[in-house]
């Protein structure tokens, strides 16, 4: 299966005491110090009045970041929108690396407050119907690719793959995982 719009959504750890406008200068000095590699950052949208909404965006031409709260979970959700090259371990290992980056800028930043990002569950999204229909088969096509990329970024095979079972959602892959290590170690396993 030929995926490209990918999205990953890492949830923020329940002793994260983010207020939603506080990013808003956070992402506009993103964009003024071009931090985000291969990304063209364009603005920032304040959504934070819209219930399980996308929150805070920042808008790249190749990829959206937010700190979403749909499904009543608040978290760091990335969204490639352009084409990646390589195999789909290839894709999935770029877009996690941005979102894991993205994440690790979130939590060093002093203008936040604490924040930090569980990797004990964690969802993967794609965001496309057509190739990628939220049924048992597009899963079972899907799952041995992702299981082989989990197992690395994960290091090991403690972990639990299970998608959402209404057919009017999107194909979203929800990963459960027996330990959370921080976004560092994750990010050093995609290296």
């Amino acid at each position: 299966m030929e995926l490209q719009r990918l999205g990953v959504k890492f949830f923020l750890h329940q002793s994260s005491q983010l207020e939603l406008d506080d990013l808003v200068p956070v992402f506009h000095s993103w964009i003024q110090k071009k931090v985000v590699e291969d990304h063209i950052l364009v603005d920032v949208h304040n959504y934070s009045h819209v219930p399980r909404g996308p929150g805070i965006l920042l808008v790249a031409h190749e990829g959206n970041f937010s700190m979403d709260s749909g499904d009543d979970h608040l978290g760091l959700l990335y969204y490639r929108k352009q084409p990646l090259e390589g195999s789909l371990e290839n894709r999935l290992g770029h877009i996690f690396r941005i979102t894991l980056q993205a994440a690790r800028r979130l939590e060093k930043e002093p203008r936040l407050g604490k924040v930090r990002f569980r990797t004990d569950e964690f969802l993967l999204v794609a965001n496309d119907r057509l190739k990628a229909p939220n049924t048992q088969a597009a899963f079972e096509q899907l799952e041995p690719e992702l299981s082989t990329f989990f197992r690395r970024l994960l290091d090991g095979d403690d972990f639990t793959l299970a998608r959402p079972e209404d057919p009017r959602e999107r194909l979203t892959v929800k990963v459960s995982t027996g330990c959370s290590d921080d976004t560092k170690v994750l990010l050093a396993r995609l290296s």
